[in-house]
């Protein structure tokens, strides 16, 4: 049967703070059963000598440069740094391939498999990037939302209506910008539905908890994270060496410290770092002395653990079986 191209915009829960590389580029995406493509805004055109680069937005994508809300063209982002070009990208073009007879069920099937698949991209942005946003929503749909036109005789048409989204946000620490690769990984891996690895979402929550300053979570669950990766790791190696009796050194090695301690017994390489001070002494403080740590302090358990998690975890997604 015949297709044909719907097209939209998606408006993401936060804005995605995008390298210049990013821009301008197509992603493969696929949202419920209908394979589509993302497409991002370009940077403004800027001269060599611009007075104030940084106030104009970014270029839409050419089928929708003239596209209007509220009678004013829409803005698809800004730029953040010229002229290296880091941007803040809100709202991409969408392309998705449909039953050129069945574009009302296909529209309806879109927008039903819609949430899932932005709450599991946007996670694995944050995994991937560490980007830090933090922002609030008024109005609209929800947090993030897709809307879909249907284009008959070259007039577009809302297959649905959404009012506009109020946000503000902040991003701090070193590069975190979406570079294409990362952009990539995201939309492949949302695409397929595959859902984070169970200490990859502790980790994810520990975000969260640094976002929300709750600095006493987000050491709880970075160990909570840490530890399910060293008893998956420690499981693999009694697995290498033939170790029958692994249940009973997991009972006696159950703590934290005693995990690590297995870890080195077991002869798994690991760096050599006082993990002691930088790991175990800041959970057990929280845990067993009810110590409300400081903001340092839940930045350097969270690196730390990620650390780890690179070596012994390094997928983040739950493969189904």
């Amino acid at each position: 049967m015949s297709k044909k191209t719907v097209l939209g915009i998606i408006e993401f829960s936060s804005p995605l703070f995008c390298s210049a590389e990013a821009l301008g580029k197509a992603v493969d995406i696929e949202i419920g059963d209908h394979a589509g493509t993302l497409i991002f805004p370009v940077l403004p055109e800027w001269g060599e000598n611009e007075d104030d680069p940084l106030s104009k937005n970014l270029i839409a994508p050419d089928e929708a440069k003239t596209w209007k809300r509220g009678g004013k063209i829409l803005c698809w982002g800004k730029p953040s740094n010229y002229p290296s070009g880091e941007s803040f990208v809100n709202i991409v073009l969408v392309k998705m391939n449909v039953l050129k007879d069945d574009v009302e069920s296909a529209a309806k099937d879109i927008y039903e498999s819609f949430d899932t698949w932005l709450n599991l991209f946007e996670q694995y942005v944050m995994l991937l990037t560490t980007q830090n946003i933090r922002c609030g929503t008024t109005g609209g749909d929800g947090s993030g939302h897709i809307e879909l036109f249907d284009n008959r005789k070259d007039k577009l048409n809302y297959i649905s209506r959404s009012s506009s989204v109020n946000m503000t946000y902040y991003i701090y620490g070193d590069d975190v910008s979406l570079h294409l690769d990362q952009l990539k990984e995201a939309a492949s891996l949302s695409s397929k539905n595959l859902p984070l690895r169970l200490e990859y979402q502790m980790l994810l929550q520990a975000y969260r908890a640094i976002m929300g300053e709750d600095y006493r979570k987000a050491i709880i669950e970075a160990a909570s994270a840490l530890e399910i990766s060293l008893t998956k790791r420690i499981k693999e190696e009694f697995q290498n060496q033939n170790i029958s009796f692994g249940e009973k050194l997991l009972k006696k090695y159950r703590m934290l410290g005693g995990r690590f301690e297995l870890v080195r017994v077991l002869g798994i390489p690991l760096p050599n770092k006082d993990y002691k001070s930088l790991l175990i002494e800041p959970r057990n403080d929280v845990i067993h002395k009810a110590n409300f740590p400081a903001h340092n302090i839940a930045n350097q358990v969270i690196d730390e653990v990620v650390e780890i998690l690179k070596l012994f975890s390094p997928v983040i997604y739950q493969a189904r079986t």
